[in-house]
């Protein structure tokens, strides 16, 4: 890693040893015929699920494979990502971890 003006250069936006706090999650390879009532009842048993969005291609309404669950706390949102991710869904193997990106508590 390279100085430059004070400021270690290659590094992420994140501080060296500190993690993003985030209560989103980002679930992928969820079978296409995964409902919207399905998904938020799947991860609903971690914590109390404000919003759970299946992400649809806009031309054809069609489900992407992926979606996003927010939870209330941290704690219950890492309770979801231990539990769910590498499990079968519909005959499909899912993956489950914090959405990159958000930055909200």
């Amino acid at each position: 890693m390279m100085m430059r003006g004070g400021r270690l250069m290659g590094l992420s936006s994140q501080v060296l040893g500190m993690r993003c706090f985030s209560t989103n999650i980002f679930v992928s390879r969820l079978s296409f015929y995964t409902t919207e009532e399905e998904f938020k009842d799947l991860f609903s048993p971690f914590g109390k699920v404000k919003e759970a969005r299946l992400m649809r291609d806009p031309q054809t309404g069609r489900m992407k494979g992926f979606g996003f669950v927010k939870y209330s706390s941290q704690a219950e949102a890492e309770k979801a990502i231990k539990a769910m991710d590498g499990r079968i869904l519909r005959g499909r193997l899912i993956f489950v971890e914090m959405a990159k990106g958000d930055q909200s508590q």
